[in-house]
């Protein structure tokens, strides 16, 4: 037997100390590594896999740069091929591909990187990563957590396939990534003791004559020790202990005679490792801020900067990299996740702002040059033409929201008193505008926007613009109206006949406690929005339930809008009571109560089938989960939701888990939209969701928070033991105002999750675009194939476009642009190019990529 003894240190960039707290550790760390290799000639070592860790060292020892790439090009030192080591449910798919890019190209720097995808503690794994990494050309998967009770018909390594049918070489850690750890207080004959009993176990279940050991911990320096550990193995089992890269050990793995079982699925089970699934619903607002601005950039940013550069424009790839290289940071497991100090969250922000920030500008750029370029880049004229763009691959008619400011952002006056515009006046406060002489409604100015002036500020104008062509614009010409445009606004009691609203075969009513009834095409789904609220003993990692369901409804209020633009809102405002805290004692919820305020904004509009769900949650109570139920009426044996590149058939329930070291999870992440029983959801950025048994039916329950009071506990029914320090985390008892966007749709018709997550957008437009009004600049065909990228080519010119067929049968791509077939050489994920797949036919459930030069 082959024991291959790799040395490495996991890395949590933050954890339970602030990414600068654990840099200290990582520079004084790396320094040994570099020492070590100085002393020792047979000594190598795995550096976690994520090239992040190469830059955050430079910054600090740019003096050891030139012995650090001389290590790594011996192959002394492995790195890569993640920039961070992400979470791997939560952050999407393409993500997960800028991820792999920016860690090649920032490893690159400093060597050659590892073609094996290394995730040591990663919290489950969705079915699409094996088609993911071989996309980049890897090699294998190296893992520890996510099985299920399939772990009893594998063997160490096997087989994993894609649900497109491609298969990757899987290689479990089946005593984790501390196989052969050392600790520097452990004695050397107690650790080689315990290391070779796990190395007498892993060999029982390998079938290549190979197992792996794992000499390190997470942030545990390198320990001079190592070898003399490596021979004490040696030593007691009997096997060829050698100092390896994970390389090596595949390579032994690859070239064995010993046929490899297939297994195919997402890897979200906990039979031998904790899967820590509450994860997924920890700090809401960590989800719902990723997910915005991954839309910013794959569904704005990228699409039209690569359209632009194409006709002429700035390339705007240098400013797309940087809100990567902002973004992805935040999206490592311990990050993304939630399960970190209050502080590391807190930094957590500045990123996110930064990320999202950089990605509206870089959009606002590319649709300005496409439009035309006008003068004024913030409009402050009152009368004045709209560009509105549709970032979809065909026509769409939506709801646009378009901001319009009274003054410039600066001007040359020499004194203070002229620097506003004297087009500064009081017409802006006038309520009534029409958008094609169709009425249009005023809001007030969104959250956010600069206001120079305290009495003038900016308004929003909203209106339903109709056919806007793919990945074009329309010209809307937004005039003050003679006449006024009044909107008809009435309190209406809860469960009154008025308390509803209608538009073509959809309508919906609030019924008395403060639920909706919806009706759409002769279907009836009740108890819409419903409010579920459980005691939580847990910690960020995991949901412990204590106490039943305690939701007291104190007060609705509802207001009715109709508006002439064929805009219709309810507007209602739930007052809740729950148990405000748990018992001391931690087994039963309090019996005095926190209030909890609802907040939601129901919106219909003309020739938009679905209906658009606003919800802000005022949340004052501790130590509790709080869900959105979306009944329905009659049983469901299964449902689908979207996954990582990919759209999964599920089933009611929870797995069968007697022999599990934790308990298996009654949840399932969320990838933006769930359908069952004829009603569609998107939820994009609540990541938590459940299919419940609920009355005569089920229900479909969104997690909008859970609120725990640190970052582990020992003493969970859920789980056995700690997963972290027991930090105290009052941050992640969200304390205050949570917001999240919703939309129910027909099942029938899942593109309209996505319309909904990526709206329309306007801008003002000058009188010689590049982009031509009304003519489409990228469209997609069939219907059922989706869009996955538009973006810039990484390293050449052109652009590269990704289709995903998330269908069970091939579909035959036809891609337009500019009006002409669309013909370019077929990349792998990598861009590199992709041999065989010339056919521009998408296999089931299959990425196919193009690069068009």
């Amino acid at each position: 037997m082959r024991a291959f003894f790799v040395s490495h240190t996991h890395w949590d960039r933050e954890w339970y100390r602030t990414f600068e707290d654990f840099r200290g550790r990582l520079v004084d760390a790396v320094d040994r590594v570099l020492d070590l290799c100085a002393l020792d000639d047979g000594y190598r070592f795995l550096l976690d896999g994520q090239t992040i860790a190469l830059e955050d060292y430079a910054e600090i020892r740019p003096g050891r740069i030139a012995e650090l790439r001389t290590r790594i090009g011996e192959g002394r030192m492995a790195i890569g091929p993640w920039y961070v080591q992400p979470d791997s449910l939560l952050p999407g798919g393409e993500a997960h591909v800028r991820n792999l890019l920016l860690g090649r190209t920032a490893g690159e720097v400093f060597g050659p990187v590892s073609r094996i995808a290394y995730t040591p503690d990663l919290f489950g794994h969705p079915a699409q990563f094996p088609q993911l990494f071989a996309g980049f050309g890897l090699r294998a998967f190296v893992y520890w957590r996510g099985h299920g009770n399939e772990i009893d018909g594998l063997p160490a390594e096997w087989n994993w396939v894609a649900p497109d049918g491609t298969a990757l070489l899987a290689c479990h850690l089946g005593r984790g990534y501390f196989s052969a750890a050392l600790d520097p207080a452990n004695d050397l004959d107690q650790a080689a003791e315990a290391s070779s009993e796990r190395a007498r176990a892993l060999a029982d279940r390998s079938r290549s004559n190979a197992i792996l050991l794992m000499n390190g911990l997470d942030h545990q320096p390198p320990d001079p020790r190592s070898s003399s550990l490596a021979e004490a193995i040696a030593k007691k089992t009997g096997f060829r202990v050698e100092r390896a890269l994970l390389e090596d050990f595949v390579d032994a793995v690859e070239t064995s005679a010993v046929p490899r079982l297939d297994w195919s699925g997402e890897l979200t089970g906990a039979r031998v490792a904790p899967l820590l699934p509450g994860v997924w619903s920890t700090r809401t607002w960590i989800k719902l801020a990723n997910r915005a601005a991954e839309t910013e950039l794959t569904g704005w940013a990228e699409p039209f900067a690569a359209l632009s550069a194409r006709l002429g424009g700035t390339d705007e790839r240098p400013a797309l990299r940087r809100a990567w290289r902002t973004l992805l940071p935040n999206q490592a497991h311990d990050s993304i996740c939630g399960c970190s100090r209050d502080e590391v969250h807190e930094q957590m922000r500045g990123r996110f702002d930064s990320a999202l920030e950089l990605a509206r500008e870089t959009v606002a750029r590319s649709l300005a040059q496409l439009a035309g370029n006008p003068e004024r880049r913030p409009p402050w004229s009152v009368d004045w033409d709209v560009a509105v763009f549709n970032p979809s691959p065909y026509p769409r008619t939506d709801r646009v929201r378009v901001p319009l400011d009274p003054h410039p952002w600066m001007t040359t006056a020499p004194r203070p008193e002229d620097m506003l515009h004297p087009v500064l006046t009081l017409e802006l406060t006038q309520t009534s505008y029409t958008a094609d002489q169709q009425p249009a409604r005023v809001l007030p100015a969104q959250t956010g926007r600069v206001t120079l002036v305290p009495d003038r500020p900016g308004i929003d104008v909203e209106f339903v613009a109709e056919n806007i062509p793919a990945l074009g614009w329309k010209r809307v010409s937004l005039r003050r109206s003679d006449e006024e445009i009044v909107e008809d606004r009435q309190s209406v009691a809860a469960g009154h006949p008025d308390a509803s609203i209608e538009g073509g075969e959809l309508s919906v009513a609030v019924n008395e406690t403060g639920t909706i009834r919806m009706r759409r095409a002769g279907q009836t789904f009740d108890g819409l929005l419903g409010v579920e609220d459980v005691g939580d003993r847990g910690d960020s990692y995991d949901f412990d339930p204590a106490g039943e369901d305690d939701v007291r409804v104190e007060d609705v209020e509802v207001e009715r809008v109709v508006h002439p633009s064929g805009i219709r809102q309810l507007l209602v405002t739930r007052r809740l009571t729950v148990p405000a805290r748990l018992e001391p004692h931690r087994s039963a919820r309090s019996t005095d109560r926190s209030p909890v305020t609802l907040f939601t904004e129901l919106t219909l509009a003309a020739g938009v089938p679905r209906i658009d769900v606003r919800v802000t949650v005022d949340n004052s109570a501790r130590d509790h989960r709080l869900r959105l139920l979306f009944p329905v009426a009659e049983p469901v044996t299964e449902f689908r939701a979207q996954t990582t590149f990919g759209v999964a058939t599920r089933a009611p329930g929870s797995r069968a888990d007697a022999d599990w070291v934790q308990r298996a999870p009654e949840t399932f992440p969320n990838q933006g939209f769930v359908c069952l029983g004829g009603l569609g959801v998107a939820a994009p950025g609540l990541s938590e969701a459940a299919v419940i048994a609920h009355g005569p039916g089920h229900a479909l329950a969104l997690t909008l928070l859970r609120c725990v009071s640190h970052l582990s506990r020992h003493d969970l029914t859920s789980r056995p033991g700690p997963a972290g320090p027991g930090t105290e985390t009052p941050g992640a008892q969200c304390l205050g105002r949570t917001q999240a966007r919703l939309a129910l749709f027909d099942p029938g018709d899942v593109r309209a999750a996505n319309d909904f997550e990526l709206g329309l957008r306007g801008v003002p437009c000058g009188d010689e675009a590049p982009l031509a009004e009304g003519a489409p600049a990228f469209e997609l065909s069939p219907p059922d194939l989706w869009l996955s990228a538009l973006k810039p080519a990484e390293h050449e010119e052109g652009l590269v476009i990704r289709v995903l067929n998330p269908g069970d049968e091939s579909r035959r791509a036809s891609l337009q642009l500019f009006g002409q077939p669309a013909t370019g050489n077929p990349v792998r994920l990598d861009e590199s190019p992709a041999a065989g797949q010339e056919d521009p036919s998408v296999p089931p459930q299959a990425l196919r990529s193009w690069h068009l030069s």
